[in-house]
């Protein structure tokens, strides 16, 4: 009898390149090469996406990867990218959450 195949150890691409990231750096090849191949993933998804906002979301997200593997200036300058791109596509109510989430981000810095 075959065994089913599990899923619950499988890493999300996203989740993988923040790891690689967080352990190895950037400048390290292997985390540097799933950082590109991620991007290009995204870009590529975004081209084909019909949702207007996938430009913007895909910032948010690599925002919140670069957050998640403690790139926080990385983080903060996607998450301002992805705010002002909001801003002038007029996509006001996403810009002001971006810009809050950059916001608490920035805050909590400071208060370290």
């Amino acid at each position: 009898m075959m065994k089913e195949p599990s899923f619950e150890n499988r890493e999300s691409p996203e989740k993988r390149v923040s790891r690689l990231l967080r352990e190895k750096g950037i400048e390290n090849k292997e985390a540097h090469e799933a950082l590109i191949k991620w991007t290009i993933d995204q870009e590529k998804a975004v081209e084909n996406s019909t949702d207007p906002e996938a430009s913007i979301l895909f910032n948010v997200r690599r925002a919140c990867l670069y957050l998640e593997a403690g790139y926080i200036e990385s983080s903060l300058e996607n998450f301002y990218d992805a705010a002002e791109q909001a801003y002038q596509e007029r996509r006001d109510e996403l810009c002001e959450k971006i810009e809050k989430e950059a916001e608490e981000i920035s805050k909590s810095l400071r208060e370290k």
